[in-house]
């Protein structure tokens, strides 16, 4: 079929060769976890045929030393970037100095962050590929039929297939990934465990891929079981990240995980993303959580204001959330010893005054461990369609372009406007089409300022985060890390350089043949 002869390139004697690809991946500067898109694609791509190496925590890998690795491979066919949390530099400089070098190497870029910037791909996929991997394989190596896509003006050379939209990928036939044994995947990295795609809730800011799903994809009990036995059976492993959008939109997921942790003969942690008025409102899901020893949670919570709460999609009154976030706390402590709750918060939703922002943040500094503040990003994007509604239609929620000269000075000179621009501890995930919002409220530049205020007088002071939590699990004392000061930023810093640093050595020595 075209799909297998696509893993196949044809030698001068007329025998076929299986081909070659290698995927860099990484998890971004600060957070040190392998994501699971790359090693998804490689095993799709294995499947039909193709031999596929990871190169892990890419960003960390000089030219030299990715040269010495590529060089270890007779011949490789394809280069690919899973591109979600690198930085934009790293991989437009990488494939510029690696075309010098593999000029008949073809690469692929794959990501949910929309492409705004030319990085001389042969193809960009935005969002799920699994529904159109193959086909585009076919089209890059085997003159197949071309996926619907465009070339567009940011990238005139790159192939642009919007995933999302033309090939959605909500029902995948398999979720289960395998790793292997040149990953060399440690006992205590947590992996990422995915149930289902899409989320139930439609929050106005969120833009995300396929909200506001009401039928359940969800894989069954076993296929989770069997993915964790073999990963506790191969490399120890005990700690996952569960990646689905919203956990607890379900009982059922949470029953299935529950009864899995009970069928294993070890003792598993997971982190995830929970809806905290969900939990309040069905108060047995805790009983479902610490059964599934599920402790490390993380909460889009937003805002605290009761108008701006209700203006999102988040009816319960803050109030209340803040009452229930203290006795899921004390639920936890008691039942587990072990808990971790981290507060994502925005700056910038519609009705909330600038005075509020810190009204919140104080009680947060006074009543909790761990949180984060980001200021609203809207983007004018129009390559993709994956939007949030404040997105398709800012002016209805109250956001219109600037008309402030200062502002748009400030704009201009950060490189928001006519440029790209890098933010430290606050970046989004796009860059050229930002909107320079303003609004009754507050303005872009006001949410930004506050961001930056978070960042620098109470970042430092927060505990260890949840989902970073599960990395030291196993490494650190469990009661150490939950009950003690965690922000331990330069130890951290140094054993994850240390483990970095004896993963490349062990691939780079690595004998593949």
């Amino acid at each position: 079929s075209t799909r297998k002869l696509g893993s196949l390139s044809l030698l001068a004697n007329g025998t076929k060769k299986m081909r070659t690809a290698i995927i860099f991946n990484d998890s971004g500067p600060q957070i040190i976890r392998r994501s699971l898109g790359a090693y998804r694609v490689s095993q799709m791509m294995r499947d039909a045929g193709w031999r596929v190496e990871v190169i892990e925590w890419a960003m960390h890998w000089s030219h030299e030393e990715i040269l010495k690795y590529l060089s270890k491979f007779e011949k490789i066919d394809m280069i690919g970037f899973g591109n979600l949390w690198m930085e934009d530099d790293f991989v437009a400089d990488t494939i510029k100095f690696l075309k010098q070098h593999y000029k008949d190497t073809k690469f692929l870029l794959g990501s949910p962050k929309p492409y705004q910037r030319n990085f001389r791909a042969d193809v960009a996929i935005f969002g799920y590929s699994e529904n159109v991997l193959l086909q585009t394989l076919d089209f890059m190596f085997d003159n197949g039929p071309a996926p619907k896509g465009k070339y567009t003006s940011t990238a005139p050379n790159t192939y642009f297939i919007d995933a999302n939209a033309d090939y959605p990928a909500l029902d995948i036939p398999k979720y289960e990934v395998s790793y292997l044994e040149t990953d060399f995947l440690l006992s205590t990295e947590p992996l990422s465990l995915e149930f289902n795609r899409g989320c139930r809730f439609k929050c106005k800011y969120c833009s995300y891929a396929y909200l506001g799903i009401k039928e359940d994809y969800s894989r069954d009990e076993d296929s989770i079981y069997n993915e964790m036995m073999e990963n506790y059976e191969r490399w120890g492993t005990t700690n996952y990240i569960i990646v689905d959008d919203t956990f607890n939109d379900r009982d059922s997921k949470l029953e299935r995980l529950a009864n899995v942790v009970e069928r294993l003969p070890f003792e598993p942690n997971f982190g995830c993303y929970i809806r905290v008025d969900l939990l309040i409102s069905r108060p047995h899901q805790l009983e479902l959580l610490t059964r599934a020893r599920v402790w490390s949670h993380f909460y889009g919570i937003e805002t605290f204001h009761p108008e701006a709460a209700k203006a999102v999609g988040k009816g319960m009154h803050p109030d209340k959330v803040k009452k229930g976030l203290l006795e899921i706390r004390e639920y936890f402590m008691n039942k587990l010893g072990l808990y971790r709750g981290t507060i994502g918060m925005i700056a910038g939703l519609p009705y909330e005054p600038i005075s509020h922002w810190q009204d919140s943040l104080d009680w947060l500094e006074e009543n909790w461990d761990s949180y984060f503040y980001w200021a609203l990003y809207i983007t004018k994007d129009a390559d993709t369609t994956t939007h949030s509604d404040f997105s398709v239609d800012s002016k209805r929620y109250g956001y219109t372009d600037t008309a402030d000269p200062n502002v748009i000075d400030w704009a201009k000179e950060k490189g928001f406007i006519g440029g790209d621009y890098t933010l430290n501890g606050d970046r989004p995930k796009l860059d050229k089409y930002l909107m320079i919002w303003d609004s009754d409220w507050a303005n872009f530049k006001d949410a930004l300022d506050f961001s930056y205020h978070y960042h620098k007088n109470y970042f430092q002071k927060a505990k260890i985060a949840a989902f970073e939590l599960l990395n030291w699990v196993g490494n650190k004392d469990i009661l150490e890390l939950t009950q003690g000061q965690m922000f331990q930023k330069k130890l951290g810093e140094t054993e994850n350089l240390k483990m970095i640093n004896d993963y490349k050595r062990k691939k780079v020595e690595y004998n593949y043949e």
